[in-house]
């Protein structure tokens, strides 16, 4: 006899009961016992989806009921453990688990699972057991985003003896906040934290190196005698992704091996679904998994389509069907959110331009806050950025938006303002989120299902929606509730949303349960994907730069290696905007003729750039950002912001700068300027990337001077500057000139505090002004901060985003941070 399945079930009359169930609307306690009976059943079959659906049923008739006994059962019996004490913890429950000598004994073995202030599950104790025993083998650990995979880092940290350590990260900003948690947990047996390959001292042991691929590379590149003894990759599902980064973390990792054959690899990851996916070519590691097969939240899915008729569906995952709930009276998409929010709640959307778009339709529609943190921190933005910054209005209005051309202490800032600040309510964002971004959501809204380019994948999506009702927010001792285990994700199809996008097919594609998913690797130094017409050159590209990085990686490699000095500084600064082996003897033969140490000026680096590189860089959209600097108005613009780098000018300087050259612009007969992705208008092609600066209004020009700043200075961080470190290694710029370049100053103690991850204009303020609250060791870059700055800092009314940027590098200052 076949066994039952969610397909069988799924032609049952079951599905009659379910739905009076997801409507709240059970009309009879014999239909709750009949959910019950039925939840028990499908709790003990041998599918993993029933038993899920059964626990859904139990968390849904519980929180309906408000009786949590049968839940509390289950979960004791499952090993939720962080379930059994939030129930415990409930007025109604606390005399009856005092009162009985079993289940206080029961409570009491509960305590065998507390972590600090937290409770951990009986899997995620067991992933903990499992990582410790095997500390020094390669892993990998699927686990959901909750689950405590940066915990295992620290905790495992802590149990080394020696050995330098790295965790490669997948963005510049969970730098940051993955360097402030190892300094919250003050390991001892860390020697340093480097986030900068220049704060690394060759011959230094029991560093821990908190990366992303390109600045481990390039301090691999610096130093050809390191090696790690263990390293993380967070993130690790981005390996199997087809684009440059995911290409060169798998060039990185099979470096890292051939330095070390013995290095162990922890791959952390919140899908995966075979792990022989995560092998590199050219590498020889063994892969070990534990894998997190709990299910503790049950999301639920509402659908709301204004292009089809105004629709409202709720889909379930489990019997992958739609039901047709009562379409409201809502006249647009910002009416919805609105009427459906809760405390805090994060809006979706892929595009940066349209992040400001509903931001802008948000604001007239709420009321301004009265807060006086919220009004603080609307003066501290105004004074450290510009008074009409667009930020300004939207936290005002007790929201704030979040994407990559936010400045990065300002990001930091806004985002501690939302998860601390009671009346901020709204978080508009794109994918940054998706990187490791924690905030305090309990709803969100998607206005749109596409991550770049593309639609977001089935583990993309799932990682977004990870993020709602996290674990620390479900299970706070102050603020719990066990209704955040059925997190509402809302799908709002309306203009944002692409016309042919059919919301139905995608949420069924991403959560349809019993659905077969596959991992899909397509990076070609991967050792599962298959190597073909389409995608050799990509491969014998990446040959090339491996090779020429690191010789002898590459077996039976066939081709010459690079003959010329410029040629090999050229791989190894990944210049791979060059053909290198077909140009490095013309490149070779132009370097020559430039004198050494000659170059002093930001105007001299772009005449040789144009000279020596500009000629040779590949045709297509890829590499339109080089190659628009064979015009001189680009160069001009460029050298403008390489001057400003120079003199470490500050953001207000920087946008009152682009503020009266637009003004001049707007007096001239062509008024269009030149804006990128932030563009509305199309100037000799079909990409609009420019827009009449004549007809924007202050707030909007200021909004628009600073996104370009942080794109610009981003170009320039990521991509020119890959050039002026040839440039450097080939002996042609000064030395003073070369230090101005990389950190705004000559100034060796700003320089430390710079390499330790301070923002110019901090490091510039503690030198000038502090300078005795610091202790600063030049020869081995490290910095420590006085507890007493942050006092003195304040006393002296510093600008609070300022003051926040001290606390989150500070070892001595996390109490007062």
């Amino acid at each position: 006899m076949k066994g039952l399945t969610l397909l069988r079930l799924r032609n049952t009359s079951f599905n009659d009961l379910y739905q009076k169930l997801l409507f709240g609307k059970v009309e009879s306690k014999k239909e709750y016992t009949k959910l019950l009976s039925i939840a028990i059943i499908f709790i003990n079959e041998k599918s993993l989806d029933l038993t899920r659906l059964g626990y859904r049923v139990l968390v849904m008739y519980c929180n309906l009921t408000k009786d949590y006994k049968p839940l509390y059962d289950i979960a004791l019996n499952e090993g939720l453990i962080p379930v059994v004490k939030l129930i415990e913890n409930l007025d109604k429950y606390k005399t009856r688990f005092s009162e009985s000598f079993f289940n206080s004994f029961i409570s009491a073995m509960g305590e065998n699972f507390k972590s600090g202030s937290m409770y951990l599950s009986d899997q995620q104790e067991k992933l903990y057991s499992f990582f410790n025993s095997t500390i020094n083998e390669t892993v990998s650990v699927v686990a959901p985003t909750s689950y405590g995979k940066s915990e295992l880092i620290i905790s495992t940290l802590k149990n080394m003896a020696s050995g330098n350590t790295c965790i490669i990260v997948p963005t510049k900003a969970l730098l940051a906040q993955t360097k402030r948690r190892l300094i919250k947990e003050d390991i001892t047996n860390i020697n340093k934290i480097i986030t900068h390959p220049e704060m690394y001292i060759e011959g230094e042991e029991n560093i821990t190196a908190v990366l992303t691929q390109e600045r481990l590379l390039r301090l691999l590149r610096r130093n050809p005698d390191l090696s790690f003894n263990m390293v993380f990759i967070d993130e690790a599902h981005n390996l199997l992704d087809d684009n440059e980064r995911s290409i060169l973390l798998a060039a990185t990792i099979s470096i890292l091996e051939k330095r070390n054959r013995n290095v162990v690899f922890k791959f952390l990851t919140p899908f995966l679904i075979d792990e022989s996916n995560l092998q590199v070519k050219y590498s020889h590691y063994s892969i070990d998994t534990f894998r997190i097969t709990e299910y503790i939240k049950t999301e639920k899915f509402y659908i709301y389509d204004f292009r089809n008729k105004k629709k409202f569906t709720l889909y379930d995952q489990f019997m992958d069907d739609f039901y047709t709930l009562d379409a409201g009276n809502y006249t647009d998409d910002i009416d919805f959110i609105l009427k459906n929010k809760t405390k805090k709640n994060l809006i979706y959307l892929n595009k940066p331009a349209d992040i400001e778009k509903v931001a802008g339709r948000l604001i007239p529609l709420l009321s301004e806050n009265q807060s006086e943190k919220i009004a603080q921190a609307c003066n501290e933005i105004s004074e450290y950025m510009h008074s009409d910054y667009f930020l300004i209005e939207c936290i005002k209005k007790g929201f704030i938006y979040h994407h990559g051309s936010v400045p990065d202490n300002v990001r930091l800032y806004v985002e501690n303002l939302f998860s601390n600040v009671n009346d901020m309510e709204f978080v508009i964002t794109s994918s940054t989120l998706l990187e490791g971004v924690n905030l305090p959501v309990e709803k969100m809204f998607l206005l749109d299902n596409k991550k770049g380019r593309g639609v977001l994948s089935p583990s993309q999506f799932k990682n977004l929606i990870g993020r709602v009702c996290r674990f620390n927010e479900i299970f706070s001792p102050v603020d719990g509730s066990l209704e955040k285990l059925e997190p509402q994700i809302y799908l709002v199809g309306s203009s944002y949303f692409s016309k042919n996008a059919n919301i139905n097919d995608f949420i069924r594609s991403s959560m349809k349960v019993d659905k077969k998913i596959k991992d899909d690797p397509s990076n070609v130094l991967l050792k599962n994907v298959e190597i073909n017409d389409d995608n050799f050159s990509k491969k014998d590209e990446a040959d090339d730069f491996i090779e020429n990085f690191e010789p002898g990686l590459v077996p039976n490699y066939g081709k010459n290696h690079v003959k010329t000095k410029i040629g090999k500084l050229c791989f190894m600064n990944n210049t791979n905007e060059i053909d290198i082996l077909l140009n490095e003897e013309y490149m070779q033969e132009i370097a020559e003729s430039i004198e050494l140490n000659s170059i002093s000026t930001a105007e001299e680096v772009f005449e040789i750039f144009t000279d020596l590189f500009l000629p040779f860089i590949r045709t297509g959209d890829a590499f339109d950002n080089l190659r628009r600097l064979d015009f001189e108005e680009s160069r001009r613009f460029y050298q403008m912001f390489l001057n400003w780098r120079i003199k470490n000018a500050s953001f207000r300087e920087m946008i009152n700068s682009i503020l009266r050259y637009w003004a001049k612009v707007e007096k001239s007969s062509d008024t269009l300027v030149f804006v990128g992705r932030w563009g509305d208008k199309t100037r000799g092609g079909f990409r609009e990337f420019w827009t009449d600066i004549s007809g924007k209004t202050k707030t909007e020009r200021v909004n628009l001077a600073i996104v370009r700043i942080k794109e610009e200075q981003d170009f320039l961080d990521n991509t020119f500057i890959k050039y002026i470190e040839v440039m450097n290694d080939l002996g042609i710029l000064t030395e003073e000139f070369y230090e101005k370049i990389k950190y705004g100053t000559n100034n060796k103690d700003m320089i430390v505090l710079i390499k330790n991850g301070f923002s110019n204009g901090l490091a510039s303020l503690i030198v000038n002004n502090y300078r005795k609250f610091i202790e600063i060791d030049k020869e081995f870059s490290s910095v420590y901060i006085r507890p007493s700055l942050i006092s003195k800092m304040i006393e002296n009314n510093e600008n609070d985003i300022l003051i926040y940027e001290a606390k989150y590098n500070s070892r001595s200052n996390l109490q007062e941070a």
